[in-house]
């Protein structure tokens, strides 16, 4: 038996495991549930599938991490991420045009734990890097220490992404950039029986990990529902500029969750629902987000959001989607500190009326 086909069937395996994961899940909800959690295995294997075309590739590229409708680990509605493979061996340039994007950063990750998560080994955001004529920036990322933007590559990273982040993806101009070696990378190897292996068995333990801790983190929340916290881990990947905060909503038909809160003084602050796994409810035909420039905030400069299954005649209403649980999630960009929300479950609120 070839490696490439031992590994393809520990790839079977793992994606059929995966399924077990969450095919085994009981309640109300599991009909949704289930089939949003197979469509999110799937979901992670094509994004590894995307990568093993410049994995152990001397030409990295950034490519996109998620997509309207391919999502993964809480991806905020307002954030785009672009995510390019790399070696720590090597060095890289990175070069762009700023855009006009609230926010724009380029954070490593390295080895990965031995439950499969990677962590996180440094972060460099646009207040340390220098623009020039048009917002022309230039980074380079390297072993050694180099002059001007630069990002220490420590042993074992492997990975860059570039998040940016909007209050108007209509209005804002994106951050324009491009990655490539300092070296001459010469010719990328044959994707031979050898390098298929290494791809199957890295996405077997991705799915794997992902899928697990989707699980989990649900399960272990569903514990004390209805009620934010706030979340350091972050699941697989996160930055360490966003305050994370989260909560886990449990609502009946005839029930809504107000939360209120004020936001801090931040660069970015925006709030959105996600499913069981973590990924963004529809946000392309419903209302499933808000942001520091679509809010409606109250002349005291506090917010009052309303998670509820139809339109309670709120300014702040966020529409659940048909998913009577899932996530709720707070990101502050970047704040002077993390508020953790209020929340209370009340009577569905009618339109015109109070709660």
């Amino acid at each position: 038996m070839t490696d490439a086909l031992a590994a393809w069937r520990r790839l079977v395996r793992a994606l059929d495991e995966a399924g077990e994961t969450v095919t085994g899940l009981a309640g109300p909800d599991a009909g949704v549930d289930v089939a949003e959690g197979l469509r999110y295995v799937l979901h992670v294997l094509a994004d590894q599938t995307d990568r093993a075309g410049t994995r152990d590739s001397g030409r990295p590229l950034f490519l996109p991490g998620v997509t309207p409708v391919r999502k993964l680990f809480f991806d905020n509605p307002d954030t785009a991420y672009d995510i390019a493979l790399i070696s720590s061996r090597r060095s890289y340039r990175i070069r762009g045009e700023r855009g006009t994007v609230p926010y724009l950063a380029f954070c490593v990750y390295g080895a990965n734990s031995s439950d499969g998560r990677p962590t996180r080994v440094s972060n460099l955001n646009d207040e340390r890097i220098a623009f020039g004529p048009h917002g022309s920036f230039e980074i380079t990322l390297s072993p050694d220490e180099r002059p001007g933007a630069w990002i220490k590559l420590e042993p074992g990273a492997h990975t860059v992404i570039a998040r940016q982040y909007f209050l108007d993806r209509a209005r804002d101009r994106p951050a324009r950039f491009a990655i490539e070696a300092l070296d001459d990378p010469g010719p990328d190897p044959v994707f031979d029986d050898a390098r298929f292996a290494a791809f199957a068995g890295s996405a077997a333990a991705f799915v794997t990990a992902a899928t697990g801790v989707a699980r989990g983190r649900a399960e272990q929340a569903e514990a004390t529902p209805n009620r934010f916290v706030h979340h350091r881990g972050h699941g697989l990947y996160g930055t360490p500029d966003a305050g994370y905060v989260i909560c886990w909503y449990s609502l009946e038909p005839d029930q809504a969750l107000v939360v209120e809160a004020v936001p801090p003084r931040c660069r970015y602050w925006g709030v959105h629902l996600a499913n069981r796994w973590g990924q963004s409810l529809d946000h392309r035909s419903r209302r499933t987000a808000l942001n520091a420039g679509s809010a409606t905030l109250a002349p005291d400069g506090s917010l009052r959001v309303v998670v509820a299954h139809s339109d309670p005649g709120e300014p702040n209403w966020l529409d659940t989607a048909g998913h009577p649980r899932g996530w709720v999630l707070f990101r502050w960009l970047l704040s002077d500190e993390v508020v953790i929300p209020e929340g209370r479950v009340v009577p569905h609120p009618r339109p015109g009326g109070t709660t």
